[in-house]
């Protein structure tokens, strides 16, 4: 797509009041994701999705262009695309789920075959004026200690891990990295910069199956959001409603919640 079109995009972004990490990584070229508009001649309304599967649609012409940005949808569910979609704050009101025929969470049953789901998304901020209750940063249990990551990590197992938003392990250190907690050289838990744009470095945490319920995961995201403050950088979160370990493990580190928004998952055909 030409620049001009991702530098319209990159502008209509700049005025979005929420995380938009993943969107900005498909626009500057650190993850492999597509770019769509409306115009190419006159852009005024985007779609961005990460490899990762998360999507944005932004831009002042959202509602002149809500049936074809549905139409895209569900053309990339046709194709079998997972899509995790998030709508800029100021056309939620738009109606997504009719559009979409999304079902509330709390309305799916256990093994249901609707096509899409909506769920909430929290967004978190930094509680800077340290208020904010955080751990130590080395684990309760003996034995366990914290590192900052290298490139050995990189392939580290798991879903929320940096193999998953970086292309390399080069693109992941020279991005913000991460802190790893091990043991005996086995990694127990990882926090690292799953996004990052401008000043601002969102938090991936992932704890090896193995090893949950220590305590880890504490200690690596209150090592990631220190090398983030020392390197002048802002940490940012996000995560699930339901995902009740994340958003208590932000609140832990220092995070308060900022905002709550509508975020339909669209299962692929």
């Amino acid at each position: 797509m030409p620049g001009e079109t991702h530098d319209a995009a990159r502008r209509a972004l700049a005025a979005v009041p929420i995380n938009v990490g993943f969107a900005r990584a498909v626009l500057d070229g650190t993850a492999a994701g597509e770019l769509w508009c409306d115009d190419p001649a006159h852009p005024r309304a985007f779609h961005a999705i990460h490899p990762y599967g998360m999507s944005l649609v932004w831009g002042d012409g959202v509602g002149d262009a809500f049936g074809r940005i549905v139409a895209r949808v569900h053309a990339l569910r046709e194709r079998g695309a997972d899509q995790w979609i998030q709508v800029e704050p100021r056309w939620q009101d738009l109606d997504w789920d009719r559009a979409l025929e999304a079902v509330p969470l709390d309305a799916v049953e256990q093994g249901s075959s609707c096509v899409t789901v909506r769920h909430v998304r929290v967004n978190f901020a930094f509680d800077a004026d340290g208020s904010g209750a955080r751990p130590a940063h080395e684990p309760r249990d003996a034995g366990w200690s914290s590192r900052r990551a290298t490139a050995g990590d990189f392939p580290v197992p798991g879903s929320v891990v940096p193999s998953a938003f970086w292309p390399d392990a080069t693109a992941f250190l020279q991005h913000g990295g991460g802190v790893v907690v091990e043991k005996d050289g086995q990694v127990g838990a990882i926090a690292f910069a799953s996004y990052r744009w401008d000043d601002h470095v969102e938090i991936g945490i992932e704890t090896l199956p193995a090893f949950r319920r220590r305590g880890l995961a504490a200690a690596a995201a209150a090592g990631m959001v220190e090398a983030v403050l020392d390197a002048g950088l802002t940490p940012v979160w996000s995560c699930r409603a339901e995902n009740v370990g994340s958003y208590r493990l932000a609140e832990r580190v220092g995070f308060r919640p900022t905002a709550h928004l509508p975020y339909f998952r669209v299962r692929g055909a």
